[in-house]
């Protein structure tokens, strides 16, 4: 009985800190957000239709995620409150993910199917590594894992 309460206690306990996680990313009207990331993204992105705005943190700090599309790609630009580009994210053929990407996924969890795939990039363009969406095979289960060029998994979240 005490295991079962036990058990109950830690479920509850991560289902209550994943939950903050997630309600981390607030979506934003465009204007609530800080007139210097408006116009850092307007001058760089002047003929962009159907943007959309969230706020999250960043390495920790307040940051502002603007997602749009363009040749068919979603595009993600996250910017610090000051209009400085932090990071990058584009939408990419899940076929492109290299090797040991695929390897990586692959071997931790084998009856997922990769349904997403987006590289991660530094302000100026170099990649850092890959976020993938996963559906696992018989479940509704998805997962969303961050992983660097190499393959290692460095974070995992659940939806």
């Amino acid at each position: 009985m005490k295991m079962q309460l036990w058990i109950v206690a830690a479920l509850a306990t991560f289902l209550a800190a994943f939950g903050q996680a997630n309600a981390g990313e607030k979506e934003l009207s465009k204007h609530q957000v800080p007139k210097a990331v408006l116009e850092a993204f307007e001058k760089a992105y002047p003929n962009t239709k159907k943007v959309e705005f969230e706020k999250g943190v960043f390495e920790g700090k307040d940051a502002y995620e603007v997602e749009y599309k363009e040749d068919g790609r979603e595009h993600e630009i996250l910017y610090s409150p000051e209009g400085v580009v932090l990071q990058k994210e584009e939408t990419i053929d899940v076929k492109t993910l290299p090797e040991p990407v695929v390897q990586a996924i692959s071997k931790a969890h084998p009856k997922a199917t990769i349904k997403e795939a987006e590289k991660i990039m530094k302000p100026d363009g170099t990649i850092t590594g890959y976020e993938v969406e996963l559906k696992t095979e018989g479940k509704e289960l998805e997962l969303e894992l961050e992983l660097d060029l190499n393959g290692n998994i460095l974070k995992t979240e659940r939806d």
